[in-house]
């Protein structure tokens, strides 16, 4: 601030300070700085996938100009006497349809498809070497060919499918048991059973005893018998 006299007036005159100006000349040229490098970051993220795109279709268009090729190995998978085997040959480059040939004798039971180009079906028996094959294929410009192997192994056991598990009691040796004497303690634990279940009975009914003592001699008569034929048919066995 500084003051003034005019004549016979006098008064006060503000007046910018330098620095203010400064200030404001330094922020106006660093908003144009970042909105000059926002541009040219939206102006390089935009032309950067067209450069790829035309590196990607410069590719494309290399690879069909490519002639042809087999691009399947020579030793082709191994395949399974009695099982499914399919396989889909490949190839490289080259423009328009294929056409695929095929020279030599598959296996039985399997095929080729000119058209698809693939080798599919169930070989029925394996062959004791690989089997030698050539192969053409050619587009509407090029061709290529290649010999291939092919090997039908012959499983050692029959390929069956698996059966639903079904649980169940596995078998017992019976005849070893009782050819040890086990027979005469499964006999003796059901002769227990029977007299425990007569003895049970008659607690009930205790004015009945002699229907229940008819029932223990039965009892005992079936035990006995059972225990009798078991001896005779061990001594018969052990005889033969």
């Amino acid at each position: 601030m500084r003051r003034q006299r005019r004549g016979s007036s006098s008064g006060h005159e503000f007046g910018g300070s330098g620095e203010d100006s400064f200030v404001a000349v330094v922020v106006t040229k660093l908003t144009g700085a970042l909105l000059f490098i926002l541009l040219l970051t939206m102006v390089i993220m935009a032309l950067i996938p067209k450069g790829v795109d035309q590196v990607a279709s410069s590719d494309a268009e290399a690879a069909k100009k490519a002639p042809i090729k087999i691009a399947t190995p020579s030793d082709l998978p191994e395949a399974i006497a009695g099982r499914p085997y399919h396989l889909a040959l490949a190839t490289t480059g080259g423009t328009g349809p294929r056409r695929w040939m095929l020279d030599g004798e598959l296996p039985t039971g399997l095929t080729f498809d000119s058209e698809t180009g693939t080798v599919e079906g169930t070989p029925t028996q394996g062959t004791p070497r690989p089997i030698a094959l050539n192969l053409w294929v050619s587009d509407t410009t090029s061709s290529d060919k290649q010999m291939l192997n092919l090997l039908v192994y012959q499983s050692d056991k029959p390929l069956t499918t698996p059966s639903n598990w079904k649980p169940g009691i596995p078998p017992l040796p019976w005849r070893s048991w009782v050819e040890h004497g086990y027979g005469f303690v499964l006999l003796g634990l059901v002769h227990l059973v029977g007299l425990n279940a007569v003895s049970t009975l008659q607690q009930d009914q205790t004015q009945e005893k002699g229907r229940f003592l008819v029932y223990k001699l039965v009892v005992w008569m079936a035990t006995l018998s059972a225990v009798a034929g078991l001896a005779l048919w061990l001594a018969r066995s052990k005889v033969g």
